[in-house]
């Protein structure tokens, strides 16, 4: 079951950080 919410989070991970360099950059 772990592994249902390690994966999900993990690519939510890589998507806020990409946003938080573009908000930094503005």
């Amino acid at each position: 079951i772990l592994l249902f919410i390690a994966v999900p989070t993990a690519f939510l991970i890589v998507i806020y950080a990409q946003t938080k360099p573009q908000s930094e950059l503005e």
